[in-house]
């Protein structure tokens, strides 16, 4: 079988003055859809708001839409009523921490990211330069983002250039 091979050609890990970037592969990522109901049955216990997060059952799950949710951990099973659909050949999760690191971010999106605003187990839909990610913050100043694995090297080489200045 082919092993999958990391889209950040030009390395896997950066630090640059506090401000850490690695690749944060080994991730299972699974979008799952369906009526409320049925993905209740599936999925158990789910997030109650878009954006929010909840931990359960050895899984995080993250309500992206009114009836959508990315599971990471074990990928559910299909079930009747929800369509399952496995993500995480299609994305590469990067690990950015360090002091400093929501200034990074705020530099690459339009969200507030002060810890006032943005906590720990939040996460939001957006761009940087140009290209969608997830940002998901899991520790005071630890972030993961997921990019489509064709647009990484570019969110990669972007977060580089906006942690050089700051």
């Amino acid at each position: 079988m082919l092993d999958a091979r990391s889209a950040l050609t030009s390395g896997t890990s950066a630090t640059i003055g506090s401000i850490n970037l690695s690749e944060s592969p080994g991730f299972t990522l699974t979008q799952v859809a369906g009526a409320e109901k049925d993905l209740k049955k599936l999925l158990g216990k789910l997030p109650a708001s878009v954006g929010t997060v909840l931990e359960h059952e050895g899984r995080t799950l993250m309500r992206i839409g009114p009836k959508q949710f990315w599971v990471l951990g074990d990928a559910p099973a299909a079930a009747a009523g929800c369509y399952v659909t496995p993500l995480s050949s299609g994305r590469t999760r990067i690990a950015l921490s360090g002091k400093g690191v929501r200034g990074v971010l705020a530099s690459c999106a339009a969200i507030d990211f002060h810890l006032q605003y943005f906590k720990l187990g939040q996460f939001v839909m957006t761009g940087i330069h140009h290209t969608p990610v997830l940002i998901h913050c899991i520790g005071d100043d630890e972030f993961h983002i997921y990019a489509l694995r064709t647009f990484a090297l570019a969110a990669w080489e972007w977060l580089e250039d906006v942690a050089r200045g700051i």
